[in-house]
């Protein structure tokens, strides 16, 4: 029997552990996040449930304790998982696992080290991604020996979410064969190549502030990013601020404007309005008004191709 921790969650977390008990790979012990206040949905509490239905010992909270790592420390595990997790992990306690932290990382490492590889990936007009299985060791974030990693098309038109179901469902698969391969006493491993890695930042949602002298494809990908669920990219129109929900390349976007305001207004339709961007043009068909949650079609409340968005 593999002997081994669970820390994580998130519907990312949750997922994982439904596989792994559907494969009779039970936790010995597992740390629950437990999300902030004003996140919506609340993962901890079904995680905890599903828990308990197996007679799991587990503690919910934000970061890890030495009552936890004591826990590890004494229980003679394999491995520790995790996935889901927002809180640094005490590597010093490895040497107590024989296998240490196994984590995942939406990204092809040593590409996108760092915060939010997924938004990084898609603003910075990547047509492939994917998911790493490492070991998180010493030294620098995201770092450490890789155990499996698998590739993934970015497409054109999908947004961050749709790109995060298909990474989550891959990163759930590489999970369930790592257990099994290290069943099999198959498991193998290598370390990153340091030359080819690159990094991230950490994002703030003021970060998401449209720069309209961009082309409509760098917009458009900035777009695509950040959509709900998350911050969202944004721009302001007579005072209120507007995140940007969907948007398509414009029916002008390949004409060539040698005059031209960015961030003007174009053409008004049923389905949107067209603006002029530092090269091309996007139509924006649904945006948000944050100061009240009004989620409409932009041409409600825009009526004049006077019009400019900043």
């Amino acid at each position: 029997m593999i002997k081994f921790a669970f820390i994580g969650g998130t519907l990312s977390g949750l997922e994982l552990l439904q596989a792994l008990i559907k494969n009779s790979y039970l936790p010995q012990y597992a740390v629950i996040l437990k999300e902030d206040v004003h996140e919506i949905n609340k993962y901890y509490s079904v995680i905890s449930e599903l828990l308990k239905t197996y007679k799991i010992p587990f503690s919910v909270k934000r970061k890890l304790t030495d009552t936890d790592y004591n826990i590890m420390k004494d229980s003679n595990l394999d491995f520790a998982i995790v996935l889901g997790w927002r809180t640094l992990i005490n590597t010093d306690y490895s040497k107590y696992l024989k296998y240490g932290f196994i984590a995942a990382h939406r990204s092809l490492l040593p590409k996108y080290r760092g915060f939010a590889p997924t938004q990084w990936v898609i603003i910075n007009g990547e047509k492939e991604t994917g998911v790493t299985l490492f070991q998180i060791e010493e030294g620098e974030t995201d770092s450490g020996s890789v155990f499996d990693q698998r590739k993934i098309p970015v497409l054109q038109d999908e947004y961050a979410i749709d790109l995060e179901h298909r990474m989550n469902d891959c990163t759930i698969e590489m999970f369930v064969d790592f257990f099994k391969k290290y069943d099999g006493n198959n498991l193998k491993s290598h370390k990153q190549d340091e030359t080819k890695a690159t990094y991230t930042c950490k994002r703030i949602p003021e970060d998401g502030i449209i720069n309209w002298n961009k082309s409509s494809l760098e917009i458009y990908n900035f777009i695509r990013a950040l959509a709900n669920p998350f911050p969202g990219a944004f721009c302001y129109y007579k005072n209120s601020c507007y995140h940007i929900r969907k948007a398509i390349l414009g029916e002008n976007n390949k004409k060539n404007f040698i005059g031209l305001i960015p961030g003007r207004v174009i053409k008004i339709k049923e389905n949107g309005i067209e603006i002029l961007c530092g090269k091309g043009t996007l139509l924006i068909t649904e945006w948000e008004n944050k100061s009240d949650g009004t989620i409409n079609n932009p041409c409600e409340n825009i009526k004049s191709i006077t019009a400019t968005l900043k």
